[in-house]
């Protein structure tokens, strides 16, 4: 009868190095997967002979499968009240309220910096609904919703530095340099509305967030998936109207001038995203001296809306 054990064959039968077999790879299986994925990305589109090299980084793109959601709203609560006091109960910290955390528990660095006293939670809690999420009594009409809710309690982050903390949960690491959220959703996904901005920050006006740039920042990736700030105060983007001297039609002629310029050096020196993203930011500012202005004008919203929002509201104390 045959042998059905497999044939033992030497690792490399045609005598390539384990080096030289890796780099022949690229044209195999791994090639293949990897076309794929730069294909997808529009690698080849953007590399292409007589392709333009400022082709819009920010066009919108179908995501990679179908999902029933239309929006997401992300809530990242700088100095909000404790998770430990709202929805991610704690009782081990009645066993060391007043303590400093335990050496074996130590799972976090915390650079060099005294650790403060562990603090139970304050607030009593309640298992809701039939799933039995527990819920404090902040938030009492929350507790009636219970079972449309789906709580994560499995986030933490690598240090209890508030700053260093900040930038994890926005970017994933806590080191300053990686794109954040909403620059990856961009670059993902583009932007359907051609004439704003794809990433746009909006900042309290008593400040920004603790870390500040690196927060919004694109991080490794090219600068025009980069937020756009708004300024928080006056006029939300400083120096978007047209000049006086100047008027619309002589403005178009100078970008476009210039996108003339920038696209016959951007031939010779493929590969750069600085400059495409500095001209395709001129032609965002110049779309947006018309769209802008209406974006943020709160002039045309009801007053019930206004009071919705607090936009008239001053910060209490409490």
């Amino acid at each position: 009868m045959p042998s059905h054990r497999p044939i033992l064959r030497p690792a490399f039968p045609c005598g390539l190095s384990r080096r030289e077999a890796i780099w022949e790879m690229g044209a195999g299986f791994a090639g293949l997967a990897l076309s794929a994925l730069l294909e997808r990305d529009g690698f080849f589109a953007r590399h292409a002979a007589g392709a333009t090299p400022l082709a819009n980084p920010l066009a919108p793109r179908a995501p990679h499968q179908a999902v029933p959601a239309k929006s997401v709203i992300f809530l990242l609560m700088n100095g909000a009240p404790s998770h430990v006091d709202t929805f991610d109960p704690k009782p081990t910290l009645e066993k060391y309220a007043g303590q400093t955390i335990p050496a074996e528990m130590k799972f976090i660095n915390s650079g060099g910096r005294a650790m403060g006293k562990l603090t139970p939670a304050c607030r009593p809690f309640k298992a809701c609904g039939q799933s039995g999420i527990p819920i404090s009594d902040f938030f009492p009409k929350m507790r009636e919703h219970a079972d449309k809710m789906a709580v994560i309690r499995s986030c933490h982050t690598d240090t209890h530095a508030h700053g260093s903390a900040l930038v994890q949960m926005n970017t994933g690491k806590p080191l300053i340099g990686r794109p954040s959220l909403g620059s990856w959703v961009v670059y993902g996904l583009g932007t359907e509305n051609q004439d704003m901005p794809g990433y746009v920050v909006l900042l309290d006006k008593r400040g920004g967030p603790i870390g500040g740039q690196p927060n919004w920042s694109s991080g490794f990736m090219p600068a025009s998936f980069q937020g756009t700030l708004f300024r928080p105060v006056g006029n939300p983007i400083l120096d978007l109207a047209v000049p006086a001297d100047l008027g619309r039609d002589g403005q178009r002629r100078q970008l476009d001038l210039l996108a003339a310029l920038n696209d016959e050096h951007m031939r010779s020196r493929p590969g750069g995203t600085e400059l495409a993203a500095r001209a395709a930011s001129y032609e965002l500012a110049y779309r947006m001296q018309a769209e802008a202005p209406a974006a943020v004008d709160l002039g045309e919203e009801t007053a019930a809306t206004l009071e919705a929002y607090g936009v008239n509201q001053e910060p209490t104390a409490e």
